[in-house]
């Protein structure tokens, strides 16, 4: 059974004002005017008193601002009125991070930047969620958490669920479901507009009294073909609840990757880390959509071209995660323990993250009556950071390696790896200290024999000096060590004739 849930975003250009402009008012009357390929408006030195408005926020409404107004109508209504200019681009931009945080919810999405809406194919996956509702609700408060206000409608096509989402605007509820085969019954409180007609055939039949669906499905369906033209077919379905649109899925870059451009100039560790905790909050919901975890975080800093004196004005800082993580808590410790040690030569004006190398996130099952253990989520975190702040080389597990030199019997390997190795036959199965010490000589008389334990003659023959060693238990006085007992002791013995403590065996 298909279904399709479509989340609409209908403050999405206002926040993102909002967002890229620091000094426009938390809140107030703010209008946007879409920067589109080709057009004459660029940025806010462009806009002139005949310029039209695209967007309005809710207070500009509240004060008679409209869309479509010209920005000199607009400032006779209200003088203080904002007026920024938005980049169709990050328009776009944003409703593919949408689309692929709601990947998590169904196997395809896609989105208009027309309409500001994003459609995710939910059909079969509702169970995993408790519900149609509940999988409305979870989609409604990821999309919250990216910090963006929506309504969500799940309903048997694209059209007619984007229809319910951007018009049923009687309904108190922001998560609408429609039950299958009830398209036809949605759609008739709708407004015409919903059918997406051309601007004169809406104002034909607004001029005729016909200003809901449900009067055109009172309607006889020859009188209507006639006047809707090439679209009678479609929109004569979508009067009956038959959505037959396909869904043309959005594929996401192979590389996910956050950028912000900043107003300001950040230089303290503080203003990049509460810049970077934004990058890493969507590049987790991005993570997330997918399924995926970090193996490998690149961030890309870009200075003041005109503080640099000379130098790069890009700076970036890479981060080899020895486990991978997804989570932005997670993901911003670790980025903040790398930014601590690293000097910018000037201001920070951009800043992008991206997830360079990607690794399959493992899930973990869950115990009914016990809860998770704490380490399983603080330990990863704890190593990446450890493995940023003193790099990877010096953070990781002890494994035991294949070798007759005591001294070289543990390396370090990758947190995360197998350290499992077979041990060395030889010394596994004699006498063992139980602490290693550093190699100190003592006189031949000051200790006794008491077995040996291994002799170790050439046989790393890599080696430009080997040289026979012979290990041995030996009894030896505690005198060394301040007291008047004996103790079992390692004892290294070298072919001439020297001899040193290597352990103690308590």
């Amino acid at each position: 059974m298909r279904r399709i849930a479509c989340v609409s975003l209908p403050e999405i250009r206002v926040e993102i004002a909002r967002e890229r402009d620091s000094a426009a008012p938390r809140v107030g009357p703010i209008a946007i005017v879409v920067a589109r390929p080709g057009g004459a408006v660029r940025t806010e030195r462009d806009v002139l008193g005949n310029t039209r408005l695209d967007v309005v926020s809710r207070e500009a409404l509240a004060l008679g601002v409209r869309p479509g107004q010209t920005v000199a109508a607009a400032r006779a209504k209200h003088a203080e009125l904002h007026v920024r200019v938005i980049p169709e681009g990050a328009v776009r931009t944003a409703l593919a991070r949408i689309a692929e945080a709601a990947l998590a919810f169904g196997p395809a999405s896609a989105f208009d930047v027309a309409t500001d809406v994003v459609w995710i194919d939910v059909g079969g996956c509702a169970h995993l969620h408790g519900g149609e509702a509940k999988l409305a609700e979870s989609l409604a408060a990821r999309v919250a958490a990216l910090g963006h206000a929506c309504r969500v409608a799940v309903a048997d096509g694209p059209r007619i669920a984007s229809a319910v989402a951007r018009f049923a605007r009687e309904h108190r509820e922001t998560r609408l479901v429609v039950p299958h085969g009830q398209g036809a019954a949605a759609m008739r409180p709708l407004p015409v507009a919903a059918l997406a007609l051309d601007d004169d055939v809406h104002a034909w039949l607004r001029h005729l009294g016909l200003h809901r669906c449900g009067d055109l499905q009172k309607l006889p369906r020859r009188s209507l073909g006639v006047r809707l033209g090439a679209r009678a077919h479609d929109v004569m379905l979508l009067l009956d609840g038959e959505d037959r649109a396909p869904l043309d899925p959005w594929r996401p870059l192979e590389v996910p990757e956050e950028r912000v451009e900043l107003e300001w100039g950040a230089s303290s560790v503080e203003a990049i880390a509460f810049v970077v905790k934004t990058l890493c909050d969507r590049l987790a919901a991005r993570l997330e959509g997918r399924g995926v975890a970090a193996a490998r975080i690149e961030l890309l800093l870009g200075l003041d071209r005109a503080l640099c004196e000379g130098r790069s004005h890009l700076s970036s800082l890479e981060v080899v995660l020895p486990v991978p993580l997804s989570r932005a808590a997670d993901l911003l410790a670790v980025v903040r323990a790398r930014l601590e040690h690293h000097v910018v030569a000037a201001p920070v004006l951009a800043a992008t993250l991206r997830a360079t190398e990607l690794a399959r996130a493992e899930g973990r099952n869950l115990e009914l009556l016990s809860p998770e253990p704490r380490a399983h989520r603080a330990l990863p975190r704890l190593v990446a950071e450890l493995s940023a702040e003193l790099g990877p080389s010096r953070v990781g597990v002890l494994a035991l390696a294949d070798t007759w030199v005591p001294d070289e019997r543990t390396h370090l390997v990758r947190f995360g790896s197998d350290p499992t190795r077979p041990r060395a036959p030889g010394i596994a199965s004699a006498l063992e200290p139980t602490r290693l010490v550093p190699s100190r000589p003592v006189p031949r008389d000051a200790f006794v024999p008491v077995r040996p334990l291994a002799r170790i003659e050439a046989v790393e023959w890599w080696r430009r000096a080997p040289r026979r060693r012979d290990l041995l238990a030996a009894w030896m006085s505690l005198a060394e060590r301040g007291e008047q007992e004996r103790a079992l002791a390692w004892v290294e013995l070298r072919d001439d004739g020297e001899a040193s403590i290597r352990g103690w065996v308590d």
